[in-house]
């Protein structure tokens, strides 16, 4: 066979292996955009979703409204609030301060917070890994709605008590991050949005991304979103200040995409490569308010996306594991629930109402508002005698009476969970 042939021959099985993975991409989009269709028509998923195979962008779509007022729709570049996927950013621009000098995980707080209560006993690397004892939250969700500085919302966290002796246990704090968030300024003479720019946007050449601060006005950016029986309904107001480092960052997709691949790539060290890839992925998942936001890429890059939505729904856990199966060359699970809202058909709904505890401790209040009942800021929705369906989680939410008739229990149970409340 001469050079001619030979090269004609290679030439023709380039093309073909080219066309193989054109098709396999493609296929695969196809079939994510089926798969997010029927949540998309009935209303229950808003955001942006980017996908990638062998490091590739095999799909990005925008879905929904960024503002329902004037039915403006969600675009590639809409900014979306990404909630927790912040805390990977802060832990970046800790390890970096680390590497340079000017911060150490064995530090005290106290060292940098005067006079902060069990300053003397709560480590940098307590706060790192959520082991300083400080809450997830510390406020009533009214003082959510207020501007604060970093130093200022330091100051609210001092007067909340602690779950328990510092480094002794383990409990997920965003109130501990935005503490976290005050010392890296403190040790870097910087502000937190100018160490994100430079630690973490800049070398990853994330030109979407901010800090939230309220005074300014944000271009693109999506309002937040809930879901009623009768389609979006405004979340509450927050101002995002109180979750500075804990989960104030707006971005796009594409940017949170390439943050991912920043950390694999070790463009931001080596250390935050360890603390941020698991076995097979690197996997970040945050939730506040009227936002949600999913990362997740395979170590290798064989697979990966990006789910980013403002309004919140059982959809989006559906959904990010359909795109995981699909990436994976798996059938993706059945499409998820059409609840039947109906008329409330209990006679003396506040008999519902009262204190709760579930079987690990965990209290929650379920509470009569307006004829509705809510529990953690979730409205309820009846569906039939003593059970209600709620969009946040498509959890299905049922009592238990005891033969007396009286209210005993509450099982709370969705997608991936099941919960058992008592009630007290």
């Amino acid at each position: 066979m001469n050079k001619s042939k030979i090269s004609f021959l290679l030439l023709t099985l380039i093309l073909i292996a080219f066309s193989q993975l054109g098709f396999s991409q493609s296929d695969k989009a196809k079939k994510i955009d089926e798969y997010v269709t029927p949540f998309v028509k009935a209303g229950h998923f808003s955001g942006v979703i980017l996908a990638s195979e062998n490091g590739k962008v095999i799909y990005e779509k925008a879905f929904g409204l960024a503002n329902a007022d004037y039915k403006i729709p969600n675009q590639l570049n809409t900014r979306i609030g990404i909630a927790s996927v912040t805390k990977p950013m802060t832990v970046v621009i800790l390890n970096r301060l680390v590497e340079s000098g000017k911060i150490s995980l064995d530090d005290k707080l106290g060292k940098y917070i005067p006079h902060f209560p069990n300053g003397d006993k709560i480590t940098i690397g307590h706060l790192k890994s959520h082991r300083s004892g400080i809450p997830h939250r510390v406020m009533p969700p009214e003082q959510e709605t207020i501007s604060y500085t970093s130093a200022g919302f330091v100051e609210k966290v001092k007067q909340a008590k602690l779950e328990f002796e510092p480094g002794s246990q383990r409990t997920y704090s965003s109130a501990g991050f935005s503490v976290l968030a005050r010392v890296l300024e403190i040790a870097s003479g910087k502000s937190y949005d100018r160490l994100l720019q430079e630690y973490v946007f800049a070398p990853a050449d994330m030109k979407n991304s901010l800090d939230f601060n309220g005074e300014v006005i944000m271009e693109r950016r999506a309002q937040d979103y809930l879901l009623d029986s009768n389609g979006y309904i405004n979340a509450p107001l927050k101002d995002y200040s109180f979750l500075v480092g804990a989960g104030s960052v707006f971005s796009t997709a594409s940017d949170v995409y390439k943050f991912g691949e920043a950390v694999l790539d070790g463009k931001y060290g080596a250390t935050s490569k360890v603390d941020l890839i698991g076995k097979t992925v690197i996997r970040s998942d945050g939730t506040t308010n009227g936002h949600r936001a999913y990362l997740e890429i395979e170590r290798d890059k064989k697979y990966g996306y990006v789910l980013l939505s403002n309004l919140p729904t059982g959809a989006f856990d559906i959904i990010s594991q359909g795109l995981t199966d699909i990436l994976q060359g798996k059938e993706p699970k059945p499409i998820a629930p059409s609840p039947k809202i109906i008329p409330n058909p209990n006679k003396n709904i506040t008999e519902f109402s009262g204190p709760y505890k579930r079987t690990d401790g965990i209290k929650v209040e379920v509470e009569l508002r307006n004829n509705f009942l809510y529990a953690l800021g979730i409205k309820f929705y009846p569906i039939k005698p003593d059970c209600f369906f709620e969009y946040k989680y498509y959890g299905e939410v049922c009592f238990a009476r005891e033969e007396s008739g009286k209210i005993k229990e509450m099982k709370w149970k969705g997608n991936g969970f099941e919960f058992f409340y008592v009630k007290q």
